[in-house]
């Protein structure tokens, strides 16, 4: 896993936002990792954000575009594209519910 790349979920984020006017959030688990976490789109910005309880959550880390999210070391040293490779889970319900998934 993943067997969805980076590129291929970007185009999906950016075809929710920008055809489909939806805010859609993406949860990701990883190898190494004991929390959930969600990347957002917005029509003007994305987020990258670990889940949980409210002592767990880290609150949204927003970035311009998906691309300098991707790039940059987020919470729990997570750099997505270092660690993609190590990405167990994908899901979006909105994806889904759009039919983009």
């Amino acid at each position: 896993m993943p067997k969805i790349t980076f590129e291929e979920i970007k185009s999906l984020l950016l075809k929710s936002i920008n055809e489909c006017d939806c805010e859609v959030e993406l949860s990701l688990t990883f190898a190494d990792k004991d929390n959930e976490y969600m990347i957002i789109i917005y029509h003007d910005h994305c987020s990258f954000q670990r889940c949980g309880t409210s002592e767990q959550q880290s609150g949204e880390y927003n970035y311009p575009t998906l691309d300098e999210l991707y790039k940059a070391q987020q919470i729990d040293n997570i750099v997505l594209e270092r660690d993609w490779d190590k990405i167990t889970y994908i899901q979006s319900m909105d994806l889904e519910i759009l039919g983009l998934w």
